[in-house]
């Protein structure tokens, strides 16, 4: 054959194959739209069912907590759906069918995977109490796990008061017959027979009340009667009884399917079995419908995502579609000449080779991993992988989400619970969140400067004794600023010891340390957009001052154990009741940190400084604590406030508040009886100026500990006094070197 003609042959031969490629995925290309077509038919179709059923329906996680409500259930309730979601679904059950469910029925659930006739009474959102039955069945992944859940459950409140009604009497037997909206039936097991009906079973059968009367229970359950019997002779054995197993045939010779709820009674000293019943079957027919559409939504949403990749057994991209290119950020033709590992991330050819090995054992898998983008930027992705044969060769069919967002509001939402947790624990702790009081010149100056200071974003050092408030001052500063509707975190740095402290600040990352079992945010994440007020600064270990120092000069930092610099922007607010300039000369704490906090010093005068807001802080706390403790004090005797206004109160507002506390709870009238107050020997009390902070703080404790004889905690203990937790106070003890003299 001449070269020209057998070139023209073997190109009609490749032309042939790119236009059966072509064909293929053309093909593949209309499949997908079919699926996903399909996907969201098969949504609405369910979503509608889910929706405008007339049965309360819900569905719930592995957690017991709910995950959809149908608008019946949310009607019957008188919930809206943002106000249940998420909750337990035990939360809405009476105190006795929560211990029913949590001990005995949802472990029987959750081994079983089914709950079949189960009696709870429910709590609207009125408080009203009603009866109902839940049936409820789950579904298993592959891996045998209850993927989720699906309840119907039935307001059965009617039928169970004309039930007591009818055990009560066969006068109020007959009213709630009579007007119930499910088909009554009176039936005498022995006999065979109908010995009463209400409207409702007449409508229900179409038969006239006579033609009932006339008629033996078989004629309507012609082909079901030994399950009849059986049932009838169950309720006759136990009581009552519920079945949805059973059909009545009405006049036209159409089966209805029936759920039905029978008790026994005694009517004219003869057995007679109570039944009600209720026409379920567009219920049954919805229900069949509905676990048909679930099984097809299953089906579609496994083999459908944002992008899909065909990939060779030896890593080459052999096809894609547009959303890998979105993706990713490259051309097809680029993806088409690499091989699946250039893309994602972690991913080898060994591993490759075992996840294939997998498959062919298994199945499908599903990985979660990361993906490059052309960019270099990595973004989290979901990946679906099967194996799949075409032409004789198998290769990888992988179907792969960007999950960035759930990942992002994963975080999110951990830490707005952080900051929950957090917040729980600022509410419990003892603080007096008031205004402070006063009024005297140097505390207006004082408010003045935080308004002032407030509207930016400066460090703020607060200075002052111990008890003079120094924290409110913080949160003054942070509730006038524009972070105000952020947290704001506290953090001792004296009540945290060194090896600790820079995880508190800072986080720490799984296994840094022992006893690290897991990740941990620090305060600095937590106080992310908003404040963090770090008290007793000049307790800071010295290696913790240069980290401070690079968050408070570039905002970053690392955790503990981790290389991941981490990025805030929080507002800095410190407080001291040393003398910082003392500790830079000194060399316990860093010149260039103390400049960097020293940007907008705030000075909290002590009390004896301003010894004119005396009655008025007298006034609010008699107040406080009258409101506190029931009491009404009405005036406070001049004596009193010349005797609180003559002491020096080395304690401050702290102390001065501890004292009118403990005045009222011992005042019987209206005038507060501050007659077993002594003030402290002038020898034992802190000299108004002392040489430095540590020493008036060491023999201000120390005096206090010898007037309560050195007992630390309790009522009448030294902690009470000074306002500080017990354990607070034997650490300032510790540290000041504080020891009683055998």
């Amino acid at each position: 054959m001449p070269a020209d003609a057998e070139t023209r042959e073997r190109l009609l031969r490749e032309l042939e194959a790119v236009r059966e490629q072509l064909a293929e995925l053309q093909r593949a290309d209309s499949l997908h739209r079919e699926i996903q077509q399909a996907l969201r038919l098969g949504e609405e179709r369910y979503r509608s069912f889910y929706n405008n059923t007339p049965v309360m329906m819900h569905s719930i996680d592995d957690q017991g907590r709910l995950v959809n409500v149908n608008d019946y259930w949310l009607g019957v309730l008188g919930y809206e759906r943002s106000e249940v979601l998420g909750r337990r679904s035990t939360d809405f059950l009476t105190e006795a069918s929560r211990r029913k469910a949590l001990e005995v029925d949802l472990p029987e659930f959750w081994r079983t995977g089914v709950a079949r006739e189960v009696e709870y009474q429910m709590v609207k959102k009125n408080g009203e109490v009603i009866d109902v039955l839940l049936t409820a069945v789950a579904e298993l992944d592959e891996q045998g796990k209850i993927d989720h859940t699906l309840a119907f459950i039935v307001d059965v409140t009617e039928r169970k008061r004309a039930e007591l009604a009818l055990r009560a009497s066969e006068g109020r037997l007959r009213k709630f017959f009579e007007h119930s909206n499910d088909a009554g039936f009176i039936l005498d097991p022995a006999h065979d027979s109908i010995v009463d009906v209400n409207s409702r079973a007449s409508e229900l059968l179409g038969y006239t009340r006579d033609e009932l009367l006339a008629l033996p229970v078989s004629a309507i359950h012609p082909d079901e009667m030994p399950r009849l019997r059986a049932f009838t002779q169950s309720v006759l054995k136990a009581g009552s009884g519920w079945t949805d197993e059973l059909t009545c045939l009405t006049k036209s010779k159409e089966k209805v399917d029936a759920e039905i709820s029978a008790s026994a009674v005694e009517i004219d000293g003869e057995p007679r079995v109570v039944a009600w019943v209720r026409d379920i079957t567009q219920r049954k027919r919805a229900a069949a419908a509905l676990r048909e559409s679930e099984e097809r939504f299953r089906l579609l949403v496994e083999h459908a995502a944002d992008a899909i990749y065909v990939v060779e057994q030896d890593g080459r991209i052999a096809d894609v579609n547009q959303q890998a290119c979105e993706q990713t950020g490259y051309t097809r033709d680029e993806l088409h000449r690499m091989r699946v590992w250039n893309v994602a991330e972690g991913l080898t050819p060994d591993r490759l080779h075992r996840n294939v090995e997998q498959m062919r054992e298994i199945g499908p898998l599903t990985l979660g991993d990361y993906h490059r983008r052309k960019d270099g930027t990595l973004f989290p992705v979901e990946v679906r992988a099967a194996l799949f044969e075409a032409r004789g060769t198998q290769r990888v069919l992988a179907l792969v989400r960007d999950v960035s967002e759930r990942v992002r509001a994963e975080e999110e939402r951990r830490k707005l619970n952080l900051e929950k947790v957090y917040l729980q624990e600022e509410l419990e702790m003892e603080h007096n969140f008031g205004e402070i009081v006063g009024n005297s010149p140097m505390l207006r100056k004082l408010f003045r400067d935080v308004e002032r200071v407030a509207r930016t974003d400066s460090t703020v050092l607060i200075t002052g004794e111990t008890g003079t408030g120094k924290e409110l001052i913080a949160r003054a500063i942070h509730g006038a600023s524009s972070r105000k509707d952020r947290v704001l975190v506290k953090v001792n740095c004296a009540a945290l010891s060194s090896g600790l402290i820079e995880s508190e600040l800072f986080g720490h990352e799984k296994g840094a340390f022992t006893g690290a079992v897991s990740r941990r945010v620090g305060r600095f994440e937590l106080a992310d957009g908003g404040s963090i007020f770090l008290d007793e600064i000049g307790d800071l270990p010295a290696e913790l001052q240069v980290k401070l120092l690079r968050v408070l000069q570039e905002g970053e930092f690392e955790r503990v154990g981790g290389s991941k610099t981490m990025r805030v922007d929080v507002r800095v607010i410190v407080a001291t009741n040393r003398d910082l300039e003392e500790a830079v000369e000194d060399g316990r704490f860093r010149v260039d940190l103390y400049y960097r906090l020293k940007v907008f010093p705030l000075h909290v005068p002590p009390l004896r400084e301003r010894r004119q807001d005396i009655p008025q802080l007298v006034n609010y706390f008699a107040r406080k604590y009258g409101t506190k403790l029931g009491k009404k004090i009405e005036s406070v005797p001049q004596q009193t406030l010349n005797a609180l206004m003559d002491y020096s109160w080395p304690g401050n507002v702290r102390e001065l508040e501890n004292v009118i506390e403990r005045a009222v709870i011992i005042s019987v009238g209206s005038e507060l009886d501050l007659s077993d107050w002594r003030e402290r020997p002038a020898a034992a009390a802190a000299p108004v100026r002392p040489a430095t902070l540590d020493e008036h703080q060491r023999q201000h404790i120390v005096a206090v500990l010898e007037q309560t004889g050195w007992r630390v905690s309790g009522p009448k203990g030294a902690a009470r006094i000074l306002g500080l937790k017990p354990t607070t106070l034997a650490a300032r003890m510790k540290k000041l070197g504080i020891e009683r003299k055998r």
